[in-house]
């Protein structure tokens, strides 16, 4: 549910880093007064894809409709900026460090807002496109750092809750008290954030290759990761608590059948739900 307008922040500052990993240096000292979410994962790890999913909470594989999230918070009456702190009035500002500078951009944003007095009613959010140059599903590629800061709302916090790059856009306009439209695919976390109760995701989804030969779809279910092709076909199955570095595929051991059938059924309904080359009705597109 969106918050009523007169407990939004005044600002919005959103820092897309690029090529940055869950892990990266100096992110935790600088993340300790915001909820960070420690399982956030890129929605496709290829940077311009990744980040348009940031921005309009969708999906690569789905058309390119639909508005980004600074530009639905500027119909609202928000000015976009290119830079934070230098405005008192209500502004949503988007960077993009280069890549590899996602902490630098950090530390000096929350140097300028502190300077401009407005860091407790600013929401904060930082995260990345990818982790690594590799289009790939493992970890190293798709495990991504996010941080959601508001000091006035948001209690310091770490959440082991499974996010997505496409919850980002539905989370904010969700705090700032604007609509989410309709097309949007991305969970909202604010009622998770602000402790009032909120569903914990079970599950992600995320894709890959969109578009051609090597498309290959991921979905990550508590400490289980499955790859799959866009019709469903099994390609890895691993266990992220046993197996972190993603070294022993599963997939064609016979104890795991089960499980693979169990999370081939959800995947399905991720595709369904997404009209992931699936009709809503379950129906495959021709």
């Amino acid at each position: 549910m969106a918050e009523s307008n007169a407990t939004a922040p005044t600002a919005v500052v959103l820092i897309i880093a690029d090529r940055e990993p869950a892990s990266l240096n100096g992110f935790a000292a600088l993340a300790a007064h915001g909820a960070r979410f420690t399982r956030a994962y890129s929605a496709d790890p290829a940077s311009g894809r990744g980040r348009e999913a940031i921005l309009r909470g969708r999906f690569p594989h789905a058309d390119a409709q639909g508005k980004d999230v600074a530009v639905l918070l500027g119909t609202a009456g928000w000015k976009i900026a290119g830079a934070a702190g230098e405005q008192t009035d209500r502004y949503c500002a988007v960077l993009q460090p280069p890549a590899g500078g996602g902490v630098a951009c950090l530390r000096d944003t929350l140097a300028r807002l502190t300077r401009a007095g407005t860091l407790a009613d600013t929401l904060l959010v930082l995260t990345a496109t990818r982790a690594s140059d590799e289009e790939t599903w493992f970890d190293k590629s798709t495990h991504v750092p996010l941080l959601i800061q508001w000091p006035r709302r948001i209690a310091a916090a770490e959440f082991d809750a499974l996010a997505s790059g496409v919850d980002i856009a539905p989370t904010v306009l969700a705090l700032c008290g604007v609509a989410r439209p309709d097309e949007m695919q991305g969970r909202d976390l604010s009622a998770l954030l602000l402790g009032s109760g909120g569903d914990r995701p079970e599950s992600i989804y995320a894709e890959g290759r969109v578009g051609t030969a090597d498309s290959w779809r991921m979905m990550v279910r508590g400490l289980d990761k499955l790859v799959f092709t866009p019709d469903l076909r099994i390609l890895h199955l691993y266990n992220l608590g046993q197996d972190p570095e993603e070294t022993t595929d599963l997939a064609r051991e016979v104890s795991e059948e089960r499980k693979c059938d169990e999370l081939r059924a959800i995947a399905a309904d991720w595709r369904r739900r997404l009209s992931d080359e699936m009709d809503p009705s379950g129906l495959k597109r021709r």
